[in-house]
């Protein structure tokens, strides 16, 4: 093995020490924790830990609240949100990247696993959504490879814990720690080995599942039969004096609109990405259509640069869908440009509420109106 992949476990010991002791006393006085199963830890490693994941939150109290220093894997296609960047420096974790086939960063974990060291992991990749999401199966081919244990972790409570602990609201945070899942085997008869890695993977993030308070899920379930379109009219003033508007169809109007209704898409580019694209992020008013084509122009370029971003969360064919419907937006903002047209770009959101055959439509993310 390659000496630049070996990590000495543990290691860092004084800062971790430091920051699970700090971090311990500021969850004392901003939360209200709960944490349930701490019997179901093992003395000791190796061991892999596995959690749903939403906010940061959840990878705080992961490192804070298990009686070891753990090694945690993180995203290391893009960089770390600037708001807690510096916090994951501290701390020291195993960069990846998400959606690539290369497992060799991978071989970091197995080296951590094989000194009976604790690795962190998350396997649902991201935080683009809020409900649990479906798991990816480097979780199960970790297992697999190095014959370890899995202990299951259900998070409650973590969606706007952060603004609201530094707001002294004290919000309540939930941690189940479930039963040790024996090492994940391929050799199942009639799978394949990718087959059976998925089910591994599924199985571990059922287990999750079931540890995951159930106030928790019950937000998942108020939103029914989600669909989304996306609306673009161009408007000029005709010689008259008339405004005139043009409704413009478009190709991919379900995946442009399901793209701009997740809204951490964009904050990734903008905020840790440092990229040009406020304008995509603020639709709710009629803007310059150069405007508009050059941040799209930039919201192409990054998705070139990082084929696997929209690959890895929404599978091929969606990603592919979304990624056209940005060019093809990109493409009619240009246009209007040229042809000095305003635009208005509205992505829509529709769905109903548990009970309620009423429809709920958002324009824009977050703002609902009863259809």
């Amino acid at each position: 093995m390659s000496e630049r992949l070996v990590i000495k476990y543990p290691r860092r010991i004084v800062i971790r020490f430091l920051m699970r002791v700090i971090g311990r006393f500021l969850m004392l006085v901003l939360t209200r924790t709960t944490i349930r199963g701490r019997e179901n830890l093992p003395k000791g490693g190796p061991l892999i830990l596995v959690g749903n994941h939403i906010a940061i939150v959840e990878v705080m109290m992961m490192a804070l609240y298990v009686p070891w220093s753990i090694e945690l894997i993180g995203t290391g296609d893009i960089p770390i949100d600037p708001r807690f960047a510096w916090i994951a420096k501290m701390w020291g974790f195993i960069p990846v990247k998400r959606g690539s086939v290369d497992r060799d960063e991978l071989r970091i974990p197995i080296d951590v696993l094989k000194q009976n060291g604790i690795v962190g992991i998350f396997p649902e990749g991201g935080i683009w959504e809020t409900s649990l999401k479906k798991a990816r199966t480097g979780v199960a081919w970790l297992s697999y490879q190095t014959n370890t244990p899995i202990v299951p972790m259900g998070f409650g409570g973590m969606k706007g814990a952060l603004q609201a602990a530094f707001q002294f609201k004290r919000p309540h945070l939930v941690m189940n720690i479930g039963h040790m899942i024996p090492p994940v085997d391929v050799k199942i008869e009639g799978l394949s080995r990718k087959e059976a890695l998925e089910q591994g993977a599924n199985m571990v993030m059922a287990h999750v599942a079931d540890l995951i308070p159930e106030e928790e899920k019950r937000t998942w379930r108020q939103i029914q039969d989600e669909r989304f379109d996306f609306k673009v009219t161009l408007s000029y003033t005709n010689d008259s004096g008339i405004v005139e508007e043009i409704e413009k169809p478009m190709t991919y109007p379900q995946a442009a609109g399901k793209f701009f209704h997740r809204p951490v898409l964009l904050d990734v580019m903008s905020r840790n990405m440092k990229l040009p694209v406020r304008a995509l992020q603020r639709l709710s008013k009629e803007h310059d259509p150069k405007e508009l084509a050059d941040a799209l122009d930039t919201a192409v370029g990054f998705l070139d640069d990082h084929p696997q971003f929209l690959n890895y969360r929404f599978g091929y064919d969606e990603a592919a869908a979304m990624y056209n419907g940005v060019v093809e937006l990109r493409d009619i903002a240009r246009e209007a440009a040229k042809q000095q047209y305003q635009i208005t770009l509205i992505p829509m959101r529709r769905y109903r509420k548990p009970n309620s055959t009423d429809e709920v439509l958002e324009t824009v993310p977050g703002e609902m109106h009863e259809m």
